[in-house]
């Protein structure tokens, strides 16, 4: 057979990837829209679409493959054939077969490859249909019926679907401005569970241990106080950092401040997708931190602090205990934080974020910010372009 042709490309994409691919959106969207579903996670899709390419191919398959392959082209027709073929072939080392058994598949066999040495596509399609009959006439006992292929092949798609959310990748949806601006609520991010050793589901065992959390990386775990939530924060201190939240705001790890710059004031929304007139100009500044460079919001006067509650490395400075973290947000006026509730153990640490693959205004259905989608979450900051010149003016400064 010749290589494929760009209609046979695209026949096989849309079969393959097209069809089932947006049957998933929408069964998915429906879902959420309906309530169904409490999020559009990226593993729903997964399973979706591993399920929907399953009964899709089913359908192609009961109308127009390999009984009823009338309507389809020479080559997808050989291609079905010889996939029955090997099959076949299979099959037949499993059960020992009669003279007669043996002769109606070969019969079968050479009646599909002289129609496509033919190049006879009708005849071909007659050809793969009698070979299917013979299969089910003579290999029966070893053949899988087509409830048992689909149940078996959804099966395998919920498997590999739920192990890659327990142990690989998981998607989080951001709640809360804490984050802002490097998160805004209605992002949705992917977590990498694998770096520092996926958890055991419903456990804080973890099936290896891998690295540990490192300063300026953003991490999601479980709230030591309520082990139902999730928080995603920054790690400010590991094990064993002397950490000291200043009256105006900075903050010293060890001795030494956390570099950072002030980029200018802060004119965007309220981290919740809704600009208020009413809302203050706070301060942005660039800070570094281990290999990371982010944003940071804080009101304009100290006195705003809401720190009155704050317990833990504001008052006095306090030094990690081993096996923990500590954490803050990133919008450091509006965080409930390891200031207010202490440190994290490093048990409770699910992963790194990593990708914002989603973001849709709060309460807005389908309103989309398309530019956030792709960002990378650990990656250089990006401002309005009001304060471009004093995010280019911070890095020269060597922040």
């Amino acid at each position: 057979m010749n290589s494929p042709s760009v209609q046979d490309r695209i026949w096989y994409a849309a079969w393959y990837f097209v069809i089932p691919g947006a049957l998933a959106v929408a069964v998915v969207q429906t879902l959420a829209l309906l309530k169904v579903v409490d999020d559009a996670a990226p593993w729903q899709y997964l399973l979706a679409f591993a399920v929907l390419e399953v009964l899709v191919l089913g359908v192609r398959d009961r109308v127009m493959g390999a009984r009823g392959l009338g309507m389809m082209d020479l080559r997808t027709i050989a291609a079905e054939g010889q996939e029955l073929q090997k099959e076949a072939a299979r099959l037949s080392k499993r059960v020992r077969l009669g003279a007669e058994q043996q002769a109606a598949l070969a019969g079968a066999n050479t009646a599909f490859e002289e129609a496509v040495a033919a190049k006879d596509a009708a005849a071909a399609a007659r050809a793969v249909r009698a070979l299917d009959v013979a299969m089910d006439q003579h290999l029966s006992s070893v053949r899988k019926g087509t409830t048992r292929e689909y149940v078996e092949a959804i099966g395998l798609a919920v498997m590999v679907a739920l192990g890659v959310r327990a142990f690989v990748v998981e998607a989080f949806k951001i709640p809360s401005p804490s984050m802002y601006p490097t998160l805004n609520v209605g992002d949705n991010i992917f977590v990498n569970k694998l770096l520092y050793g996926p958890l055991v589901p419903y456990t804080q065992r973890r099936l290896y241990s891998g690295a540990t959390p490192k300063r300026g990386e953003v991490v999601v775990f479980v709230y030591p106080q309520d082990p139902s939530k999730d928080f995603i924060k920054r790690v400010v201190g590991v094990a064993g950092d002397r950490i000291w939240v200043r009256e105006d705001g900075s903050v010293e790890v060890n001795g030494h401040p956390i570099d950072r710059c002030e980029v200018g004031p802060w004119r965007g929304d309220d981290g919740e997708g809704v600009t208020r007139g009413d809302v203050p100009l706070r301060r942005l500044f660039l800070e570094t931190h281990g290999s990371y460079r982010y944003l940071t919001l804080q009101s304009r006067d100290p006195a705003e602090h809401e720190s009155s509650m704050a317990e833990y490395c504001v008052r006095t400075p306090c030094t990690v205990p081993p096996g923990h973290i500590f954490v803050m947000g990133d919008n450091r006026d509006n965080s409930y934080d390891s200031r207010y509730w202490g440190f994290v153990p490093l048990r409770n640490v699910k992963g790194r974020a990593m990708y914002i693959w989603w973001s849709n205004l709060p309460g807005a259905g389908f309103g989309l910010r398309w530019e956030r989608f792709g960002q990378n979450i650990l990656g250089d900051p990006t401002v309005p372009p009001d304060l471009a010149a004093g995010l280019r003016a911070c890095r020269q400064r060597g922040n």
